[in-house]
């Protein structure tokens, strides 16, 4: 029986091709996420940044400060996280708003934490992508800075203009507590969810390059 040795090769070639075409719709929209990337360094320690600090590259701190944290704690990316509390209540915003398709869904996801040194045990911060407002908590409960407890998080929302702007910030009981230890926040993303139309073609052209690779392997 006669093999055609070359032709495997040939749709495993086309599948990458066609799922390299339909990449682009994962590819996050959030630059610096895990804000890795600044010029400054918080080295072991962290560093308090101030309201209108863009020292975070493609950040720009909001509300009264955060703490900006290096080898502190353990982050939950990289080596590099943030407490949206520093010595006040604080925020961090996208510098620039990312571009969106009006009508199309994306999905945002971050990592969430809580500063363990204090209280309130439950930390909560609010999102603010584009036009939805939504709340997020943690319980920091038991946690450690060797262990902070990393939740991911996420939030579905269809974009209503061409351009999508992303707030966090933080916000803390009304019980007198200190307001600086607060939500942590670190890998940061945003994606487009693909529609469903490029999930069957993708689907549809994977299956067929596959029966069309068993009838050349016979």
């Amino acid at each position: 029986m006669t093999r055609c040795r070359g032709k495997p090769l040939s749709v495993l070639l086309m599948a990458t091709f066609i799922i390299a075409l339909c990449a682009p719709a994962y590819a996050t929209l959030v630059p610096n996420g895990s804000f890795e990337s600044a010029s400054v360094d918080p080295g072991g320690g962290f560093i308090t940044l101030g309201s209108g600090s863009t020292a975070i590259t493609g950040w720009t701190v909001t509300g009264h400060s955060i703490d900006y944290i290096g080898g502190y704690w353990q982050a939950s990316d990289g080596d590099r996280s943030i407490d949206l509390s520093g010595s006040g209540l604080g925020g961090i915003e996208l510098t620039t708003a990312f571009e969106t398709i009006v009508g199309s869904e994306y999905i945002l996801t971050f990592d969430m934490a809580g500063n363990p040194d204090g209280p309130p045990s439950v930390k909560e911060l609010v999102v603010q992508v584009g036009s939805v407002v939504e709340l997020f908590t943690f319980d920091s409960t038991g946690q450690t800075r060797d262990n902070m407890g990393w939740e991911e998080k996420s939030l579905a929302f269809f974009a209503t203009d061409t351009t999508t702007a992303l707030i966090f910030r933080s916000i803390l009981d009304t019980s007198g507590v200190p307001p600086y230890y607060g939500a942590a926040l670190d890998n940061v993303s945003v994606d487009a969810v693909p529609e469903p139309s490029t999930i069957l073609l993708l689907l549809s052209s994977i299956v067929g390059l596959t029966a069309f690779g068993r009838k050349f392997r016979k």
